[in-house]
């Protein structure tokens, strides 16, 4: 049954003052909870055919989920059982900068706190920040999912974690890491899709209340178009931040590596079908099924929406600095020559030295930031994509605010540029310290594609 807007929002939802649906996690005696890297293995392909050794955020088989209350503070430990270090970063949360990107080396005797109270309520992940090609694809993230301080009553939350494993017929990650084809080229793209490292598992839905459908595009570079068959759901948020409610239509929802999406289904109208749209195919990838005898849960409010999250206004057109960052580099991206560690290099000596992008014909973090911002500034952003790819660009600490569209379009960390296209976006500058912008194909930020900007009081 497809449910439009009017009947889909007259069917079930209220909006509550008091309760939680926030589920147990075990805390360490002093508070903590615990995130351990550590290797797992899965059982990814089908029938046991084969075994995946994976790097994981907790203990598997499936993704690591920390729960937190917006405004409350946030106690977590990282510890680190691999064999190198590994830099992480909180994606979408704009939270202190010491904070939001840390080191963890080796060793339980390394561990590293990190404490803060999230401003935002919403879907968020943590993922490695070097080395992104290898960490991101054996599996290394978990999802943060931070509940409004006001919780929705009667919704039960679910968290989906979409990715594409590339996997050699044993089911071991295929090892060829570095490469220089795949670093310019579209990237390390995955042949084997799971959705919370599971191929094709069965997700009951909850049986009485809305399901918020908390879904993270993990993969190293493929663009998830999902499809869902059997429902029309809803749409309530983007990269943590809400939207104004609306139905897919029946069309796919976009994900681009390292976007999040908040979807509302009701099992009261059946089972689900999740599936990809691949463009020369359509592939199924789970399903969410409905437990018998499942009833509507009470209505909700025609104007339901999402709470908003406190991100600041943007100043007026006429008020706001203008910056532009030219995207340079991969297969046909014209780039000759660039900076690299203060140095202008030629292209082979970049390729030799791992890099292939640039930002402002700098490839990768440099001792100056790109820009430099005063706190409560607002940004004009031209990034103009002088590549032959799509980059999906990510901003550290902020949110910001595709401009001149009509009607406004919402707030979010991501923004995906057209290839050989200038998109403009504006952020008030509300969080200071030192930021970054990347781009969310591992390959590419590995490549060069990332720079920094320092936002001071």
């Amino acid at each position: 049954m497809t449910v439009t807007r009017r009947s889909f929002l007259g069917s079930a939802l209220a909006l509550a003052v008091l309760g939680a649906s926030a589920q147990a996690q075990e805390l360490t005696a002093d508070g903590f909870i615990e995130l351990r890297a550590q290797r797992v293995i899965l059982d990814l392909l089908e029938g046991g055919a084969g075994s995946t050794q994976a790097w994981l955020l907790g203990r598997g088989p499936g993704p690591a989920v920390i729960r937190a209350r917006q405004g409350q503070p946030l106690k977590l430990r990282f510890i680190n059982d691999l064999d190198r270090d590994i830099w992480l970063h909180f994606f979408g949360v704009r939270g202190p900068t010491e904070l939001m990107t840390i080191n963890v080396p080796p060793g339980a005797d390394h561990a590293v706190d990190c404490v803060f109270t999230p401003p935002d309520a919403g879907t968020f992940w943590i993922a490695p920040m070097s080395d992104q090609s290898r960490l991101r694809d054996m599996g290394l993230n978990a999802v943060l999912v931070v509940e409004e301080a006001v919780p929705l009553q009667g919704v039960s939350d679910l968290v989906l974690v979409l990715d594409d494993w590339k996997l050699a017929e044993d089911g071991a990650v295929e090892g060829n890491f570095g490469d220089v084809e795949a670093m310019v080229g579209e990237g390390r793209l995955g042949n084997w899709f799971t959705v919370n490292n599971r191929f094709r598992p069965k997700l009951e839905l909850a049986k009485d209340s809305y399901t918020r459908l908390r879904i993270l595009n993990a993969a190293n570079v493929r663009t998830m178009f999902l499809l869902f068959k059997g429902q029309d759901p809803l749409l309530i948020a983007r990269d943590g931040q809400p939207v104004k409610p609306g139905t897919l239509h029946g069309k796919a929802l976009s994900l681009a590596p390292g976007e999040r999406a908040d979807i509302l289904v009701i099992a009261s109208e059946g089972d689900i079908t999740l599936a990809l749209d691949l463009f020369e195919d359509v592939t199924e990838i789970g399903y969410l099924t409905a437990p018998k005898g499942s009833t509507r849960p009470p209505a909700m409010p025609e104007n339901f929406a999402l709470p908003p999250n406190p991100v600041s206004a943007l100043a007026a057109s006429g008020a706001m600095r203008s910056v532009t960052l030219t995207l340079e580099g991969g297969i046909k991206g014209g780039l000759t020559a660039a900076m690299l560690n203060g140095q202008q290099r030629d292209l082979r000596t970049l390729l030799e030295n791992g890099k292939g992008w640039a930002m402002n014909g700098v490839a990768g973090p440099a001792a100056e930031p790109l820009f430099a911002v005063k706190k409560g500034e607002t940004i004009r952003l031209d990034i103009r994509n002088a590549t032959a790819f799509a980059q999906p660009l990510h901003i550290h600490g902020h949110a910001w605010q595709v401009i001149g569209q009509d009607p406004p379009a919402p707030f979010q960390d991501t923004v995906v540029v057209p290839a050989g296209e200038t998109v403009s976006l504006a952020f008030t500058a509300d969080n200071a310290g030192l930021w970054a912008l990347h781009s969310l194909v591992a390959e590419r930020a590995d490549g060069g594609l990332i720079g920094t900007f320092t936002v001071t009081e």
